[in-house]
């Protein structure tokens, strides 16, 4: 039987438990809802996507980077078991064109910038970037903008790749537009340079491209290149500076060195001077280069060296003309190119009316000017012409300059001559100004003469005219003037002065020169001994012309000595002769006039011919004052004598002789004798030299 007011009193409490039964059963189903849809939207690479379930009814939203992508979620969400129905909520995200990323190093510091196609994208690039090196504090993650536009192709996988370039540097970039990749920054050495280019160039990620590689090489100082004339070609060594010189240097050793194979091994290097000048410079070091088979030219910083072996003197002078045209900014500071050698290594300073001329080799520019600087200084305001070549060879260049300049130190007191050297042999002639200069300049040939050098003198004496000599006897001595042409021979006769002048004073003021006619030493020694016969006078030469003055000591010595002169000047010599005669001498006794002639014997000697009887010229001066001496005692007995290691015979004809000739002299033949036993004997020389006489005079 229905009760149905009884039923319907429980209906309220059979509504409450069904609801709670709906309820409680809801909530699992939403959860596992979400679970799976969340899975799937992972599975098919939709993350950005997210479900959200009211009961079996999914209601979708995301920001999604294509229409594409948000169909796709839609089909996939619905085709979920137990999804009842799908309310797409999505929307699309703002497109970037071009999708730019930039990452930028300052050290420990890392800035993120640009767009991400998703949140999961822009959490593994912040996890790279916090991974990228110790201690870096990485900023921008959260200002990195998600959109779309993002370029085919792993564009996560390239930003980290660039992140681990960017752990190489201390400071860099690196960018990422649409699919070009950039980078750029300092290396902090060459390995890690190297690295770099190989990495970035060989390994970036696909569908990207290199867009543009600007990593600096590290700074270099000295910034330093080379380039080396090799038998196969030219190897260029060292640094080149940053952008398109590597192509112009390549084009200049190519019109250097035509046909040469080159061997580049440049490194780029940073640090270089300004590359437009620095190209110049290189130009300039190239064009030395190709005139040297094997040459090395380099560069460092703004200084050029050149060095090598010139072939033949066209290319040195070239090469040393180029010294005066460095590129400006630039410096040669090291010239080490060696000229031709040249046998025989001959030079000349030659010196003549017209000024000074060099002729020969030098052994090196610098060697050169020194010389002419010596030459200069020797010889202000002369004239100078330079016709020196450089070339090897020859001596050490301190050896050639310490002999040429001694050459010129002697060439500048001639009045013409010349310096002339072969190879380690410098010899010296010409006319000297002066007597002086003549001196001095035996004076230096007789001093310490230049190390490694042999020296050699032609140098002459002056040439005078006219050409005069003079010998003057008065109550002072015997002082000789003039010139003479010889030193032997003024030797001899300055010693045939001091003893056929009985020990007076002879004062010697003459000269050498040149310009003496012929026969003048045979002249003056024949003036000499006849002078030795005078009380005072003086015999003078003009050229060939003998003046011959004076006081002779008795009246017939004025025709002996005539007769003597004219017989003894050589052909070609003019005598002018005026004696007076010595007024007649007082009278004294025997023991004065003894007194006085052992004086004269003991200041002189009577010398007879070798072998001989005849009296020596050089002994009538003193015959003529032993006469002199006699004729002061009248009445006395004059005894002559000669001891001698020779013959008997021999020293009885030589005291006559000595007789004979005081009878000439104006002693009366009665008061001499010859022979007496008694006399002074004094050795002779050997018979080879001139006789010696042991004479002897006895007044009684």
């Amino acid at each position: 039987m229905c009760r149905w007011r009884a039923w319907w009193k429980g209906l309220p409490a059979l509504l409450l438990l069904l609801a709670a039964a709906i309820y409680f059963a809801r909530a699992p189903v939403e959860d596992d809802l979400a679970a799976r849809s969340g899975t799937l939207l992972m599975q098919i690479g939709e993350s950005w996507a997210h479900a959200d379930f009211n009961g079996r009814d999914a209601v979708l939203e995301g920001e999604a980077l294509s229409e594409e992508a948000r169909v796709k979620v839609r089909r996939e969400l619905a085709r979920l078991s137990g999804v009842r129905s799908v309310d797409d909520q999505t929307t699309l995200l703002p497109e970037r064109r071009p999708f730019t990323f930039t990452a930028i190093r300052d050290g420990a510091q890392l800035r993120l910038e640009g767009y991400v196609p998703s949140v999961w994208a822009r959490e593994r690039i912040a996890d790279a970037a916090e991974k990228m090196a110790p201690g870096v504090v990485v900023t921008g993650v959260k200002d990195l903008v998600r959109a779309r536009g993002v370029p085919a192709g792993d564009f996560v996988g390239v930003v980290i790749f660039g992140i681990n370039q960017l752990a190489r540097m201390p400071a860099g970039r690196i960018t990422i537009s649409d699919d070009a990749f950039s980078i750029e920054g300092r290396a902090p050495d060459f390995k890690t340079y190297d690295a770099l280019e190989v990495t970035v160039r060989s390994e970036l990620p696909a569908d990207f491209k290199l867009a543009r590689f600007a990593v600096l090489p590290p700074a270099v100082s000295p910034f330093v290149w080379q380039a080396s004339r090799e038998p196969d070609g030219v190897r260029l060594s060292g640094y080149i500076p940053l952008g398109d010189a590597r192509r112009a240097l390549l084009d200049m050793v190519r019109s250097a060195v035509p046909g040469a194979a080159i061997s580049d091994q440049l490194r780029l290097a940073d640090g270089s001077p300004p590359t437009d000048g620095w190209l110049k410079a290189v130009d300039f070091a190239l064009e030395q280069l190709g005139r040297l088979p094997d040459g090395t030219v380099g560069l460092s910083d703004t200084t050029i060296s050149i060095e090598g072996t010139a072939p033949d003197f066209a290319a040195y002078d070239a090469i040393a003309g180029a010294r005066r045209s460095v590129p400006e900014g630039y410096t040669l500071t090291r010239f080490a190119v060696t000229p031709p050698a040249v046998n025989p290594f001959t030079w000349a300073v030659m010196r003549g009316s017209a000024g000074l001329r060099l002729t020969g080799f030098a052994p090196s520019e610098d060697a050169k000017r020194l010389v002419i600087d010596a030459v200069r200084a020797g010889f202000p305001g002369v004239p100078i012409s330079d016709e020196m070549r450089i070339a090897s060879g020859g001596p050490a260049a301190e050896a050639w300059v310490n002999a040429t300049v001694f050459g010129v130190g002697q060439l500048a007191k001639l009045r013409s001559g010349q310096v002339k050297g072969k190879g380690n042999t410098l010899s010296v002639s010409g006319e000297a100004q002066d007597s002086a200069s003549y001196t001095a300049i035996r004076g230096a040939f007789a001093g310490q003469l230049p190390k490694d050098f042999s020296i050699q003198s032609d140098v002459r004496p002056p040439v005078v005219s006219p050409y005069v000599f003079g010998m003057r006897r008065d109550t002072d001595g015997l002082t000789i003037s003039g010139f003479y042409p010889s030193t032997q021979g003024h030797e001899a006769l300055i010693a045939a002065a001091k003893s056929e002048m009985l020990g007076v004073p002879v004062n010697d003021v003459s000269a050498l020169a040149s310009g003496a006619p012929d026969g003048f030493e045979q002249a003056t020694l024949a003036a000499l001994h006849e002078l030795a016969r005078l009380s005072n006078g003086e015999a003078r030469f003009d050229d060939a012309k003998l003046r011959f003055t004076g006081t002779a000591l008795y009246a017939a010595a004025v025709d002996s000595i005539r007769a003597n002169l004219e017989a003894a000047l050589p052909k070609g010599f003019v005598l002018d002769l005026s004696l007076d005669v010595v007024l007649r001498h007082e009278s004294t006794n025997n023991a004065a006039c003894q007194k006085a002639i052992d004086d004269l014997l003991a200041r002189g000697a009577i010398e007879f011919s070798p072998k001989g009887t005849a009296i020596a010229p050089v002994s009538r001066g003193l015959l003529d004052h032993i006469a002199v001496a006699a004729s002061g005692c009248p009445d006395a007995v004059i005894g002559v004598s000669v001891q001698q290691t020779t013959t008997p015979d021999r020293a009885a004809a030589r005291a006559q002789a000595v007789t004979d000739y005081l009878a000439q002299a104006g002693i009366s033949p009665e008061r001499l004798l010859t022979g007496t036993p008694s006399a002074l004997a004094i050795q002779s020389q050997s018979e080879v030299a001139p006789a010696q006489a042991g004479l002897q005079v006895i007044v009684r």
